[in-house]
């Protein structure tokens, strides 16, 4: 005589329905809130050192600031704004690293063709145009970096030259 076969075991489709489908609803919750949420407003971005100037007035042929400092995305990519001086020829600190090490970028734009470097506190050459201009990036090539404590000097070889500098700092 031949066994019974057994009962197939009861169906739990329900269950496995459920589980599969329980991600999908909370994924399709979780774009209907992000939907329906106002966007997040950016954070200000910081601001930048204060303009500074060796001279009381610059000459109205000069870039501004504005227009320099607009150039950060493709001079600068993922740095932020650390420094705007406007000097004559005179050596100008424009980033201290106080409490890191830290790396720039610069650009500046002259009343007259120029050659701009950038010294650190002994006065060794960090980065130097490679030919004199009215405007350019120091730094292009690679930002330029210090150690923690030194200082990132621009320097501009002309004498009654008016520059204006806009620096870059790794965050």
């Amino acid at each position: 005589m031949a066994s019974p076969r057994p009962d197939p075991p009861p169906r739990r489709a329900p269950a496995r329905l459920v589980r599969e489908l329980a991600p999908f609803v909370l994924l399709v919750c979780a774009c209907g809130a992000a939907v329906r949420e106002p966007p997040a407003s950016p954070a200000p971005p910081p601001s930048p050192a204060a303009v500074t100037s060796a001279e009381p007035a610059a000459p109205d042929t000069l870039t501004p600031f504005d227009t320099i400092a607009a150039r950060a995305a493709s001079v600068a990519p993922g740095m932020h704004e650390a420094a705007r001086k406007d000097a004559a020829a005179d050596a100008v600190d424009l980033v201290k690293a106080d409490t890191r090490d830290t790396c720039v970028r610069v650009a500046f734009a002259a009343s007259a063709p120029v050659t701009a470097k950038l010294v650190d506190h002994a006065g060794n050459v960090l980065a130097a145009s490679e030919s004199p201009g009215t405007e350019g990036v120091l730094g292009a090539h690679g930002p330029v970096c210090v150690r923690k404590g030194d200082v990132v000097r621009a320097v501009a070889d002309a004498a009654g030259v008016h520059v204006r500098w806009v620096a870059w700092e790794s965050p």
